[in-house]
């Protein structure tokens, strides 16, 4: 532990030994007063081109004073006279006070002044991927000069881009997708991550999706874990499914574009989307979208896929192609942070989604730091009345 804040845990202790004393009014001087001082200092002497106020005023839009999220870091940085750059970080994307750092000018060394000692400390450099930097709009930014044309840029440790949540309700534009133009991107849970543009597919794409998939549609099948290679599908899972190759149909191909330019993903790393149908009672019990590859073990040929934990889904792309007149909403029983589920078939706790026609969402099985989300368990509830058309578009973290 740094000495600095040390001495402020003893001050502390040192104060809230009086707290029994202090009016109520006062309390709220105290709280400010010991978050000041286990704020980090500034260890060198500031160049006139590293504006602190006017980083912190920068970074403040982009950070989350709800949710910490593990390996998301915001950056201000600037380039001195003397050829060095000087910043600060928010580490995990929450608002509070940042670290400071100084360093040549070179990405390389910026990431090594960074407080994360885990960048270095590998387990196994052949599968993991590198932290990256990238601009707030999703932009790869891969030498420092890139960086410098941004007051803002993002690190994530994992190495693929996330759309920062912020909050429950905040609601981003995402301009100029393929086929469709701006879009307006909301934040349904912060934990698991679930996003939403409420018109993402137009009626004659939907129309020609089914109509291509219709006569291919067989019993929805899963990936079975070790102990369960003998048990049936149906008894998690009962739609009907069929994936369906991009190169059917350009218009397959205009929306793998438009999936790449929401989610800012290359396309390479996207499945065929998965069609499906849940007729009447049909559903899918809670599970995760990811592979644990520690559930393997009897499939070494699947664990050397997976890049032993390595290569994963990341994101899963949940087209909604039709409209329900009863039930089929998409359940996440774990948002906002609650325990796993006692049933996984309970569809009455948590983020409920409803089917609507045209829409997407948005969810991540992937935190920042390139670690699996068990937040991200989810499951399609039953259908009551009517038929519900909808689509899984896979993106991994890496090229498929």
């Amino acid at each position: 532990m740094r000495s600095t804040q040390v001495h402020a845990l003893t001050l502390l202790v040192a104060v809230a030994i009086g707290l029994y004393s202090i009016s109520p009014p006062t309390l709220v001087d105290y709280k400010h007063l010991i978050a000041s001082l286990l704020a980090p200092a500034i260890h060198f002497e500031v160049d006139p081109a590293f504006n602190v106020s006017a980083c912190k005023a920068a970074a403040a839009p982009h950070l989350s004073n709800t949710t910490f999220v593990r390996g998301f870091h915001v950056l201000c940085l600037a380039a001195t006279a003397n050829n060095t750059i000087q910043g600060l970080v928010y580490e995990d994307g929450v608002l509070g006070y940042p670290s400071y750092y100084t360093t040549a000018r070179d990405i390389h060394e910026l990431l090594r002044a960074l407080p994360r000692s885990s960048f270095e400390d590998v387990d196994d450099v052949q599968w993991k991927q590198p932290p990256q930097f990238y601009a707030p709009d999703g932009e790869l930014l891969t030498i420092i000069d890139q960086l410098l044309d941004y007051n803002i840029v993002y690190l994530f440790e994992g190495g693929q881009f996330i759309w920062p949540g912020l909050c429950v309700g905040h609601r981003r534009v995402v301009p100029d997708l393929p086929g469709l133009g701006d879009v307006v991107l909301e934040t349904l849970s912060m934990q698991p991550l679930v996003l939403a543009v409420d018109r993402f597919l137009h009626n004659d794409e939907i129309d020609a999706i089914v109509e291509l998939a219709l006569p291919h549609l067989a019993a929805s099948t899963v990936k079975l874990q070790d102990g369960d290679e003998d048990k049936p599908a149906s008894e998690w899972r009962t739609s009907s499914q069929y994936f369906l190759p991009s190169t059917e149909s350009p218009i397959l191909a205009q929306i793998d574009d438009r999936v790449e330019a929401l989610v800012k993903v290359h396309k390479t790393h996207q499945e065929p989307v998965q069609v499906l149908r849940y007729e009447k009672t049909q559903k899918y019990d809670h599970h995760t979208d990811y592979f644990d590859a520690n559930m393997y073990d009897n499939s070494p040929e699947f664990q050397e896929y997976l890049h032993h934990g390595f290569k994963n889904r990341m994101i899963t792309v949940f087209w909604y192609m039709s409209d329900v007149a009863d039930g089929g909403h998409t359940a996440f029983p774990r948002a906002g942070g609650r325990p796993q589920p006692d049933s996984m078939t309970d569809c009455t706790k948590g983020l409920l989604v409803a089917p609507k026609k045209g829409k997407v969402i948005v969810f991540y099985s992937m935190l920042p730091d390139g670690s699996l989300d068990p937040m991200s368990l989810h499951g399609g509830c039953p259908v009551r009345d009517g038929v519900k058309y909808s689509g899984n578009k896979w993106v991994w973290n890496k090229p498929r």
